[in-house]
């Protein structure tokens, strides 16, 4: 990757990381607040990935797919000021139209996402739902902004502003812990509109904040956003057919979560009803939603940074033709994101209970374990979804909608059918474990036939051996590892005070940190040391590169660029 990419990459990953330690720091009050478990933690997980949902869907067929070619070639035409002003404002009567239009039908997407009849569940889902929506608005403006930042190569207050977003939804939990305490187990009568607001009111003001800050970078670098009006000129006719691939992305992925969130939110009900089990002590969405926050953590801060920083780099390659460049660009961040994020995967699969002890230390010992069952099945599909990521990236840059599509519907088809399939044969206490098996299978048989979609793209040569080459060998590195902190984890364990077990076992949040310090320590070693060890090109590279440094020597063009990271969805790799 060049280093303008490469740089770009850096302050995404290192804003991604502000974000996601500060959005840990919010998922933990969160927890604190409302628990992982019962009727409040459910509904305000569905509420609040209500207007996620309804975002993506615009932004999957609008801005994602025409917005950002377009920024890139109106920055090139003389009249780029009136042109961008036109494109915002445009933008603008979308979203406001869309999120008047999805606020009032709150209570029908409630049931929609809600797979239980039980009352309360739906009306306290459906009011976070409203108290969210107007996040669907400030996401859409944030995203427009921010290309425009993100064109211009100013990445900065794009990276850090969703870091503001979380401090001040921070906030408004701290406070309601202050004053309420926790409230996992209160009836329906308890949550009243001030509740409400410290909870989702406060995050939608953390969200507008993110997108309002962004107007203050564009003033310094020249522009200012001036209301105009007009369609003509931006070629948007000949994109209706990526817009409306891209859609049908998004569609396919809604459908699948859907059914996802309606199976998670009834299995403790469904469990109740079957077996007399507390529903306190099933998991559900809320818990299948906080495996997914933590699994997604390695994605976005690696997978989703490269692709941002990288997609308007392809663009420009591929409107200019030049398919070896976009194809250099394309298999460097395959494989640079496939290494980090494969040790990754390896953590999160043999040691996960101490890194949800770590990351989530206001949850239970009990629910820990629940967590932990669907982390471990998630995680085994980590790269395949940021594969999935960049892949589906590449297929925009070529103003491709169909074959995302095509990939999309098998994807969520497969998964779909899985998830059924699951709920079917699986006692309910399970169906949260199946969901999660169920999308690592799905991205697993879908992506071949995703590769052999792009690879036509490139006139028949993506650099696959590469590729399996990178990959084989960072699974390698990655089962010895694993192997090894396997063997050494329940000693370690005990040494540091703590128990591992479903029942009767404890973990302090200090012995939680330093297992997870040790293990990481050890993995990490026993990882480099196998790629060193076959010769993994991207590995030496970043050596080389590191000692030219040292030496103040220019480093090589070729060296690779590791650490990369959107912010994706709660339920299923997509973006």
């Amino acid at each position: 990757m060049s280093s303008s990419v490469g740089r770009n990459s850096l302050i995404m990953a290192t804003g991604t990381a502000a974000s996601r330690v500060t959005g840990q720091l919010r998922t933990i009050l969160l927890a604190a607040a409302i628990g992982t478990t019962g009727l409040a933690a459910n509904a305000y997980q569905a509420g609040s990935m209500i207007p996620q949902s309804v975002f993506t869907l615009v932004s999957g067929g609008i801005f994602n797919a025409v917005l950002v070619p377009q920024i890139v070639r109106t920055l090139k035409e003389k009249d780029a000021q009136e042109r961008l002003n036109r494109l915002i404002t445009l933008a603008i009567g979308i979203l406001l139209a869309m999120t008047v239009v999805m606020a009032a039908a709150s209570p029908l997407l409630a049931r929609l996402y809600v797979g239980s009849d039980d009352h309360q569940m739906i009306a306290l889902t459906t009011s976070f739902t409203l108290w969210c929506m107007p996040q669907v608005f400030f996401y859409g403006l944030y995203t427009v902004l921010g290309q425009i930042l993100a064109a211009k190569d100013h990445f900065l207050t794009y990276a850090w502003s969703s870091t503001g977003a979380n401090i001040i939804s921070c906030t408004g939990f701290v406070a309601f812990i202050l004053l309420f305490s926790k409230a996992n187990e209160q009836p329906l009568e308890f949550w009243t509109a001030d509740k409400i607001a410290l909870t989702a009111g406060t995050w939608t003001l953390g969200v507008a904040f993110q997108a309002l800050i962004l107007f203050l970078p564009l003033a310094r670098i020249g522009f200012k956003y001036k209301p105009s009006f007009g369609l003509g000129g931006f070629g948007l006719r000949s994109m209706g057919p990526v817009a409306l691939g891209s859609l049908g992305v998004v569609v396919t992925s809604e459908i699948c979560g859907i059914i996802l969130t309606r199976i998670a939110t009834s299995a403790p009900q469904r469990a109740h009803e079957l077996t007399g089990a507390s529903l306190f002590s099933v998991a559900g969405n809320a818990t299948y939603q906080n495996a997914y926050t933590l699994f997604i953590l390695p994605y976005s801060l690696i997978a989703v940074s490269v692709s941002t920083a990288m997609f308007p780099k392809i663009s420009r390659s591929i409107a200019a033709a030049n398919l070896d460049e976009a194809r250099h660009d394309l298999v460097s961040a395959l494989n640079n994101v496939g290494l980090l994020i494969i040790f990754f995967a390896a953590a999160m699969v043999v040691f996960p209970e101490p890194i949800i002890r770590a990351l989530l230390p206001s949850v239970s010992m009990d629910e820990t374990m629940l967590i932990s069952y669907a982390l471990i099945a998630l995680s085994v599909g980590i790269p395949l979804g940021s594969a999935f990521l960049l892949i589906q990236r590449t297929f925009y840059a070529f103003e491709d909608g169909l074959h995302p599509f095509l990939s999309a519907v098998m994807q969520y088809g497969f998964t779909s059918i899985f998830m059924i399939i699951g709920m079917m044969v699986l006692p309910p206490e399970h169906w949260v474990l199946g969901i999660a098996c169920s999308v690592t299978l799905g991205g697993l048989l879908a992506l071949p036939l995703t590769l052999m979609m792009l690879r036509r793209k490139f006139e028949g040569n993506l650099g696959g051996r590469e590729i399996t080459r990178t990959y084989a060998k960072a699974i390698v590195a990655a089962l010895a590892s694993g192997v090894v902190v396997w063997l050494i984890k329940r000693p370690v364990v005990a040494l540091l005070g703590a128990d591992i077990r479903p029942v009767g076992g404890h973990m302090s949040w200090w012995s939680a940190l330093a297992i997870c310090v040790v293990l990481t320590i050890v993995l990490a070693v026993v990882y480099v040391a196998v790629l060193w060890v076959v010769h993994t090109p991207e590995l030496i590279s970043a050596y080389h590169s590191i000692l030219a440094r040292l030496h103040k020597t220019p480093a090589s063009e070729d060296v690779a660029v590791t650490a990369q990271p959107e912010k994706s969805r709660r339920y299923v790799n997509q973006s």
